[in-house]
């Protein structure tokens, strides 16, 4: 359990912690020279001292002008000490500190009247009074106050039992999500190498780890962990670690305070962060749109401009969801606390919570957008991907959200199917919701069957033609639809084609009787295949005519369309690519050339061109200056590959050929 200390300059939070650790928090010379805290101090109580419990401390520091460090000391802690001294009572660090604990979400603590030796009961009272006014309406209204001196000893014990019940208190349980520690001081140690320490903010991490410090997506391995200023094999969200991390060429410049070692998972470090924000009621002035902010998350300190939709403003003691947009990238994920000073740093202007990360830069105010980031803000994951389902028209990316929210993927599994959602798992995984596919997936089984009754010698649809019958804004949800059909075995997938079960695709018998034409010149011309308008004069036809013929009997699979000019019968096609594969192999450089490839193929330049670009688009062979090169087994291009699972009879053996009455 860690605590973090807070308070005006001078009220005694360092003398307060050595009273209850026995360590003084105060290391640096000029802390000792002046008497106050300039920088993080740490200090760990054993359980055989006063407190029985084991707990750490962050000291920070009370100065106005160092209010960033505080921050950085208190992120990431769920329990505060906040320090009064009797004979000042509260002053403004006072005030700013114990707004900050609220805006951080600690909710957790105990107040210590310090000093008290100085005072007597009635400025005890009146301090204690002020002090409940201060807290009433925060998270720790309900805090105990206890009077206590540093000096004499006097109610530190009754200090320590307080702290103790306030450690026993339940915690999230966040040790089973990603790692997540948010670096506030790095330093070598001579043999060691680099040591960052930090509050973990979630998860586990393990001697052995390979993390990534973000920004800059530098990787390191674990060598060792501290935990309570001993060597330990683990450390966990809740916890204050030390980690020594090793990685090439790593440095200290690589691990500076405000960045985060992470699991590798969730690194994304943003620019612009969806956030719901809360400004201090004391504030004199609204917050207005493009106000410019200091933003401090974990220990980072990024300055930024706060973007208001309506280019509105926000009253004092109000909530509202902004963007803020930021100078350089920031380590944020979802729920993560922060807090807005003005572009002086003189003075703490409110904070929140961040909703989403990098979202658009343009539309951020659309009604769509607004219920992406409505449907987001609430601490429960389940409630999120509910919202997310019933308002996110392209699907709802799962690899953002398990990243945004910290979920383990059994976390996001179970979430998923908790929804009732369909995952569409062949690219990006997008969910859907359940119902919304089900009723895309019963349009396209009838779209398919009344396909089928109407064009016989039709084998099937692409996917492309279902999508055009169905609303743009469905046409993301589709691709689930159809896959959860070719699985479940409702539809067969033949190459590009869909088609329901059973159906065989059969030439009308005056068709049929053209292609045995067609078929026949083609067999005879061997490699050399006729263009098209000579195939219609051999026959009689029209080009247009005997075009619209060729592209149906391509579709099941007997011949290739090589261009608007040429069609092929596959196995010339699979032929005359094995020649093209010799030809490149006998050349020095392993070039397939024109005018080589033309002469050992025997065919008229006419055909030559149209078929070397057929290579290239079926991805046979790539085009570079000095000619082409071979980038794939010509057996791709053989006909039981061409359309990747061919048509069964007849599709698979044009001898075969079945006619419909």
């Amino acid at each position: 359990m860690i605590v973090a200390t807070a308070g005006h300059i001078d009220h005694g939070k360092t003398a307060l912690v050595k009273a209850l650790t026995g360590v003084d928090a105060d290391r640096l010379p000029e802390e000792k020279a002046r008497g106050i805290t300039l920088d993080l101090g740490f200090a760990y109580a054993p359980r055989n001292g006063r407190l029985r419990v084991p707990l750490g401390f962050v000291d920070v520091p009370g100065h106005e002008r160092l209010v960033r460090t505080m921050v950085a000391g208190a992120t990431g802690v769920s329990c505060a000490l906040l320090v009064v001294a009797a004979d000042d009572g509260v002053m403004p660090q006072t005030r700013e500190h114990a707004a900050i604990l609220d805006l951080l979400g600690v909710d957790r603590g105990v107040v210590a009247v310090t000093k008290a030796d100085r005072a007597d009961p009635d400025r005890i009272a009146a301090v204690t009074g002020e002090i409940h006014a201060l807290l009433a309406g925060t998270g720790l209204a309900a805090a105990p106050v206890v009077a206590c001196s540093a000096l004499t000893g006097a109610g530190i014990d009754d200090l320590a039992r307080l702290l103790e019940a306030a450690a026993g208190s339940p915690v999230p349980a966040d040790a089973e999500r990603g790692f997540r520690l948010a670096v506030d001081r790095r330093f070598t140690v001579p043999g060691a190498g680099v040591v960052v320490t930090g509050a973990v903010h979630a998860g586990t991490v393990r001697v052995g780890d390979r993390l990534l410090v973000s920004p800059g997506a530098r990787e390191v391995r674990v060598r060792g962990v501290r935990v309570h200023d001993a060597v330990a094999e683990t450390a966990r969200a809740g916890e204050r670690c030390a980690l020594n991390l090793v990685g090439p060429r790593l440095s200290l410049d690589d691990v500076g305070r405000g960045t985060w070692v992470l699991a590798p998972d969730l690194h994304g470090p943003a620019t612009r962060l969806d956030v719901s924000v809360r400004v201090l009621p004391h504030e004199a002035l609204p917050l207005r749109h493009r106000t410019p902010v200091h933003l401090h998350l974990g220990a980072a300190a990024v300055t930024g401009r706060l973007l208001l939709p309506g280019a509105g403003s926000v009253e004092p003691g109000a909530s509202a969801r902004a963007v803020i947009a930021l100078d350089r990238e920031v380590g944020a994920l979802a729920g993560d606390r922060f807090i807005l000073r003005d572009v002086s740093a003189a003075r703490t202007l409110g904070g929140g919570r961040v909703i989403d990360v990098d979202g658009p830069r343009r539309g951020p105010w659309t009604p769509e957008r607004r219920a992406v980031v409505a449907a987001l803000d609430t601490a429960d994951d389940g409630r999120a991907l509910r919202g997310l389902l019933a308002t996110s028209g392209p699907g709802v990316d799962l690899t953002h959200l398990a990243r945004l929210r910290n979920l383990p993927p059994a976390a996001l599994d179970a979430l998923v199917a908790a929804a009732g959602a369909v995952v569409a798992e062949d690219g990006p995984r997008l969910a859907f919701k359940g119902a919304r596919v089900a009723a895309l997936a019963a349009g396209v089984v009838s779209d398919l069957a009344r396909t089928h009754m109407a064009q016989p010698d039709n084998p099937g649809l692409t996917r492309d033609e279902i999508a055009s019958a169905v609303e743009a804004g469905e046409r993301p949800a589709l691709k689930a639809a159809l896959d959860g059909l070719v699985r479940t075995g409702q539809v067969m997938r033949r190459g590009p084609l869909l088609h329901l079960p059973g159906h065989t695709a059969r030439l009308r018998p005056a068709d049929a009787v053209v292609y045995e034409a067609v078929r026949a010149v083609l067999e005879e011309a061997g490699l050399d295949q006729p263009r098209l308008a000579v195939l219609a004069d051999r026959l009689g036809r029209e080009p247009d005519d005997l075009r619209r013929l060729l592209d149906k009997v391509g579709r099941l699979g007997w011949l290739q369309r090589i261009s608007k000019s040429y069609y092929a019968l596959p196995d010339v096609v699979a032929e005359l690519a094995r020649i093209a594969d010799v030809v490149a192999r006998e050349h020095p450089d392993g070039l397939l050339t024109v005018g080589r490839f033309r002469e050992t193929a025997g065919i008229g330049r006419n055909m030559t061109m149209p078929l070397l670009e057929f290579f290239d688009e079926r991805g046979f062979t790539v085009r570079i200056a000095e000619g082409r090169r071979i980038r794939a087994d010509w057996r791709v291009l053989a006909p039981a590959n061409l359309h990747a699972s061919p048509l069964e009879a007849p599709g698979s053996d044009p001898t075969d050929l079945r006619v419909s009455a």
